[in-house]
């Protein structure tokens, strides 16, 4: 004969029945610190890109000669292989900063490895190749201004092939995105985000076994 017993609570009398404790919920990602790298990323680059001007400026030194045809209308000497030498240092400069903010931003701090760095390193390094243009074109000295007929001393440094400029921001990415793709570990080799303590498990009897008292 076979009764039906209606469902009685866990803390019946006579009976102990142990139920798994409800699963701890996954820790919220914490992305403060990649937000904190990432302002540092940009703040460096930028910082370095005005200091790579001063260098620009210096190593390019007075630009070519230019006569002045009309106000607005120069027509520049033939010391063409000036501008073309200020550009190529200007690549050189920006380039090897590109790559050597691509490779250390990796290896600084496994913990904020990913997208949000990633892009903060293309931003900063765009935002120090023009600061190296601008200040290098500041402290180069020369100008554009003279009297129709006149000749004037030299002309400002100035980037002539404007995409030159784009070529650090690229190289920062790709040195970055390299190292990502050939990363041994999915997560990117990022330290294992802190999870709460667990709680000490005390139970009774398994699950669905039954005590019954002496």
């Amino acid at each position: 004969m076979t009764a039906e017993f209606p469902e009685y609570p866990n803390y019946a009398s006579g009976w102990g029945v142990a139920e798994a404790p409800p699963p701890e919920p996954a820790p919220r990602p914490d992305h403060r610190g990649e937000f904190v790298a990432a302002g540092a990323v940009v703040v460096v680059l930028a910082v370095l890109g005005a200091l790579l001007g001063l260098v620009w400026s210096a190593w390019s030194g007075p630009q070519q000669r230019a006569y002045v045809i009309a106000p607005g209308k120069l027509f520049p000497f033939d010391e063409v292989e000036t501008m073309a030498s200020a550009d190529g240092r200007y690549l050189f400069l920006t380039a090897l900063l590109g790559l050597a903010a691509g490779i250390v931003t990796w290896f600084v701090r496994r913990s904020t490895r990913g997208a949000i760095v990633l892009t903060a390193l293309g931003a900063g390094a765009l935002a120090g190749a023009f600061l190296t243009w601008w200040v290098g074109y500041l402290s180069g000295g020369g100008t554009y201004d003279g009297k129709t007929g006149t000749i004037i001393a030299h002309l400002p440094l100035s980037l002539q092939m404007h995409g030159l400029a784009f070529v650090e921001p690229a190289l920062a990415v790709l040195g970055y995105g390299l190292f990502t793709a050939f990363a041994a570990h999915d997560d990117l080799g990022r330290p294992e985000p802190i999870r709460p303590a667990e709680v000490n498990r005390t139970a009774a009897g398994a699950p669905g076994d039954a005590n019954i008292p002496l």
